[in-house]
């Protein structure tokens, strides 16, 4: 269900019956993770922030309280999902049109990467930097400099 929401969300579940389904799976295992991305992939679709926020959040804690994320990518885990947590809330308010709550999400984000020296999350967040003053205001500065950022660093 989570590719065709991205691929080709005509092929996908309704949203109701989707959430339906995820839900009747998270009452018998309320720490599966997928299922609570999927639920947010899914409330994204219906521009439901409170319920899309709500499952992003339980999918990054249940991410750490599993250490799944750990085991995946052979990261240090939780610092991980926590700066990426913290980066894709503020995709998430970005995209809701909160952007004082995008920005303060955004410079945890920030705070976290730089204290783990992750480039590529920095990278990601100076992405959404611009995308946030692009919103606010009107810079070419952000962008400049994460362009040269990323070439630096080999991103695309």
């Amino acid at each position: 269900q989570a590719s065709l929401l991205k691929n080709d969300e005509t092929k996908a579940l309704t949203p109701a019956s989707l959430q339906k389904e995820l839900n009747n799976l998270l009452k018998f295992n309320p720490d599966f993770a997928e299922a609570h991305y999927l639920s947010y992939l899914n409330s994204l679709r219906v521009q439901d922030v409170f319920s899309s926020t709500h499952s992003l959040l339980h999918y990054f804690d249940r991410l750490i309280l599993t250490g799944a994320e750990s085991k995946s990518n052979g990261d240090e885990g939780y610092g991980r999902s926590l700066r990426y947590a913290a980066l894709n809330l503020a995709a998430l308010h970005c995209r809701f049109g909160h952007y004082q709550q995008a920005e303060l999400a955004l410079q945890e984000a920030i705070r976290i990467a730089q204290e783990s020296n992750d480039h590529v999350c920095l990278q990601h967040c100076l992405s959404w930097l611009y995308i946030l003053e692009q919103k606010i205001f009107d810079s070419c500065v952000l962008l400049e400099h994460s362009v040269n950022k990323s070439l630096h660093f080999g991103l695309p």
